[in-house]
């Protein structure tokens, strides 16, 4: 069903030799407005890892690590309602938007879970997201990438690793 969905939003009859600006600056602004969310996110969810790393170790109680992941998860809220409220989408990423803020929603949905496992060690109780998240991030950076290609806009270097590496903090193993 996604699949179809970016099918419909990535395939634009609009082929012309040379772009619009219209849809060049359309491209422009979406990635100037979803690029700083995504960097906040990334640094903010690095902090998992050494709250996870040092409760796995004993050196950290499940109360302290649940409190610094609930600051955490508070902030990734925010995020949440960010990239959600992107409006300025080019019309031939929208399914592909939406389908990429949704990983925020899932993303919050595991955080919230994960907090709520710590004093149990239930890891088997957590979501599994995490490939969902990965394939549906793949492929808005795949629909990101035929846009921009389709206007000429370049797209900063880092879009490329999006849907790289872990998506979800892992309470088992963290480097």
């Amino acid at each position: 069903m996604l699949a179809a969905l970016f099918a419909a939003g990535c395939g634009s009859a609009r082929n012309s030799a040379s772009p619009r600006p219209a849809d060049q600056q359309a491209v422009r602004a979406y990635v100037g407005a979803i690029e700083p969310v995504r960097h906040r996110v990334d640094r903010l969810l690095s902090g998992t890892d050494p709250i996870l790393r040092a409760y796995r170790d004993h050196q950290l109680s499940a109360t302290a690590a649940q409190r610094r992941l609930r600051r955490i998860e508070r902030r990734f809220v925010t995020y949440v309602d960010a990239v959600a409220a992107v409006r300025d989408v080019p019309p031939d990423l929208m399914a592909a938007q939406h389908a990429y803020a949704h990983t925020y929603v899932l993303e919050d949905r595991y955080l919230r879970a994960l907090i709520a496992a710590l004093p149990s060690r239930h890891w088997d109780r957590l979501p599994r997201f995490a490939a969902e998240q990965r394939r549906i991030i793949v492929q808005w950076r795949a629909a990101l990438a035929i846009e921009a290609a389709r206007v000429q806009v370049p797209l900063p270097n880092d879009i490329q690793r999006a849907g790289r590496g872990e998506i979800a903090p892992s309470p088992r193993e963290n480097s």
